[in-house]
């Protein structure tokens, strides 16, 4: 029973080396820009330092938010219903490769809208939406990115790639009988975040656990004299 403990402690000790799961992820953010867009911003990718750490999964989120104001303008002689929808679509590309051949694919990966709902304009009269506010996401999950898991590794810390968006804005509308224009006004942004799951083992065993295996053996050896 003892040897058997002592060799437990023992693989204890050397499985000090064992895999440990963990999270890292990168991100940025851009303001608000007058439409059209055109931003960009930088990720991370995943380094293995050296193979002592392994990429499992990565997932990308790509996100958009927009600012609209819509006005619009009656100019026929009687009353006029109108439902005006504002639109920014969100295209995404991004300097690697294999990952831009994904992202295209999908384009627009964000559709904001930002409906007034229907209003009825007086003759001669205007409507101020005030400020309409939209914001989305898209995701490119583990099984969408799993084929090019390794394009999203590296041996050295630092090195990264961008990931960019550009903007189509304008607005809908429904009614009016053609008499009812439109102005707008319109900011958008657009920002990312890539996190990655991954292990990371221990090359070699710490001190304490060294120590641990030294006692194990010497008791190992003990227990085996005295049966001799």
């Amino acid at each position: 029973m003892k040897k058997q403990l002592l060799a437990g402690a023992i693989l204890a000790a050397l499985g000090s080396g064992a895999a440990h799961a963990a999270f890292l992820s990168y991100q940025f953010s851009n303001p608000l820009q007058g439409t059209e867009i055109s931003q960009s911003g930088n990720l991370n990718l995943f380094d293995t330092m050296g193979g002592t750490r392994t990429l499992n999964s990565a997932v990308l989120t790509l996100t958009g938010q927009d600012e609209m104001t819509i006005v619009l303008r009656n100019s026929a002689q009687q009353p006029q219903d109108v439902i005006a929808t504002g639109n920014v679509f969100l295209n995404y590309t991004s300097s690697l490769a294999p990952l831009n051949g994904i992202i295209v694919s999908g384009n627009p990966r964000i559709s904001l809208t930002n409906p007034t709902g229907l209003q009825t304009l007086a003759a001669g009269g205007t409507f101020n939406s005030g400020l309409l506010t939209a914001n989305g996401s898209a995701v490119l999950d583990a099984l969408t990115l799993n084929p090019i898991l390794a394009s999203l590794s590296t041996d050295g810390a630092g090195q990264q790639f961008s990931v960019s968006c550009s903007s189509l804005s304008g607005v809908n509308l429904l009614g009016g009988g053609g008499q009812v224009s439109f102005d707008q006004t319109t900011q958008a942004a657009c920002g990312a975040r890539i996190v990655y799951d991954y292990e990371t083992r221990n090359q070699t065993p710490e001190p304490a656990s060294m120590a641990l295996v030294g006692l194990g053996l010497l008791g190992l050896g003990a227990a085996r004299r005295r049966k001799a």
